[in-house]
């Protein structure tokens, strides 16, 4: 592995950061996600109510691959260029492998996209070619989205940040509302996906208006770095996210895939909507990471590792009770999960929401391969869970979520602790990608 040398930062320096614009920062992305969140509950309603459940599975099966590729390729490289813009002071240092690294999964994000939606053209999308085109725009502006993105996060442009994620939502919404007036399909609905993301272009991302420390003297290309953070999200989306395909391959009507597909994404809401806090904690993380300070970041694991279980518990218990109740208010009865789908598949969310953020002291230390290890662990233990389960479909998914995240979040904060037990061993050691 190709190592660096962090650049130590004396006392001066780090009271050189913009604590003050930070916090402001920090405050715009919680709201932007809050407003984002209830953005994608809104179009998902708007959709559903207006198209039914069966009309609906097409829009499923779309949201549920391009958010896969969004979160397997794009989220990682958003990472990655995070990290290194944190590293190099906020400049991008010129090296072309780093580009060409960033861009391989972006461009493998497009092609996969189009080769599953070609593949089942007849299965889920009526054979309408209109489908094909709608994933090649969606895919191609959320790649441009990611750059603008880390750019922003990269330079603590967190203002800007949460202010384009809550644009993002707001325009989503919108254009739901005018497809449902005008003529509701579930090509029109797929379509305007490729539209919102654009709005952040109104930030000029690329714009440098904040002056950071440089915590490097170089940064490494990091394509392995890379490419084990890429497997390691793969295997946490399949987890997370592939239930309402999955659904469908053992079993499952297509109404059953509409159930799953809208009960999952509304209950895996706090965990999407966390992917934009991301941008907010894993620059924090590289510094600690970058000064050696392993015994903060193992005590931020600890932490967060115990609110995953109570979050796993209240949640369960909160989508056992209330679960059915609030799917058939906001979708209607015909989209109302089973009771024990519900429970399981809440408690899942609350260790999956933990495990997000454990994820990024992985990430900021440039330990991505360990990461790997856990997820394919956590995915192998989910997928016997599958296969060993003879209950119906819908139950059998769930039981595989609940399994994969709760093995996935004990493997990221045992791993996570227990490699980095000694006391911090000072500053400016080598991370290695």
């Amino acid at each position: 592995a190709a190592g660096y040398r962090p650049v130590p930062m004396s006392d001066a320096t780090q009271s050189d950061l913009p604590s003050t614009q930070d916090r402001a920062g920090t405050i715009a992305i919680v709201a932007g996600t809050a407003v984002s969140a209830l953005s994608v509950y809104l179009y998902q309603v708007i959709s559903a109510r207006s198209l039914g459940s069966e009309l609906f599975a097409a829009i499923g099966v779309m949201w549920t691959i391009s958010f896969l590729v969004f979160t397997v390729l794009n989220i990682p490289v958003e990472q990655y260029m995070t990290r290194r813009l944190t590293l190099g002071g906020g400049r991008w240092l010129p090296d072309r492998r780093a580009v060409l690294t960033a861009a391989t999964p972006l461009l493998a994000g497009v092609v996969i996209g189009l080769v599953f939606v070609a593949a089942t053209l007849d299965r889920f999308f009526a054979g309408s070619a209109g489908f094909l085109a709608a994933m090649a725009a969606i895919l191609i502006s959320r790649s441009l989205l990611t750059i603008g993105r880390a750019f922003l996060a990269g330079r603590r442009r967190f203002v800007a940040y949460g202010v384009i994620v809550a644009l993002e939502g707001v325009a989503l919404v919108a254009l739901a509302v005018a497809v449902a007036a005008i003529e509701p399909s579930a090509l029109a609905f797929v379509a305007i996906l490729s539209i919102s993301p654009l709005v952040f272009l109104l930030a000029r991302p690329l714009a440098t208006t904040t002056k950071m420390p440089v915590l490097a003297d170089s940064v490494p290309a990091g394509a392995g770095f890379l490419g084990a953070l890429v497997v390691a999200t793969a295997a946490s989306q399949i987890i997370l996210a592939a239930e309402p395909v999955i659904v469908s391959f053992v079993g499952g009507t297509a109404t059953a895939v509409s159930v799953v597909f809208v009960t999952f994404t509304l209950f895996r809401g706090p965990v999407t909507s966390a992917y934009n806090l991301i941008a907010r904690v894993l620059p924090d993380f590289t510094v600690m990471a970058a000064e050696g300070d392993d015994h903060r970041l193992n005590v931020w694991a600890e932490r967060v590792g115990l609110a995953g279980l109570a979050l796993a518990a209240l949640f369960g218990a909160g989508g056992w009770v209330l679960g059915p109740i609030v799917v058939e208010v906001l979708y209607g009865v015909e989209f109302a999960p089973p009771s024990l789908v519900a429970g399981l598949a809440a408690a899942a969310v609350g260790f999956a929401l933990a495990s997000l953020f454990v994820n990024q002291i992985y990430v900021a230390r440039g330990e991505t391969g360990r990461l790997a290890v856990v997820w394919v662990t956590a995915l192998v233990a989910a997928a016997a869970a599958l296969f060993i389960s003879t209950a119906e479909p819908m139950t059998r998914v769930a039981t595989a979520f609940l399994v994969g995240e709760a093995t996935a979040l004990l493997l990221l904060v045992g791993v996570s602790v227990f490699a980095h037990l000694a006391p911090s061993a000072g500053r400016g050691r080598p991370i290695e990608e």
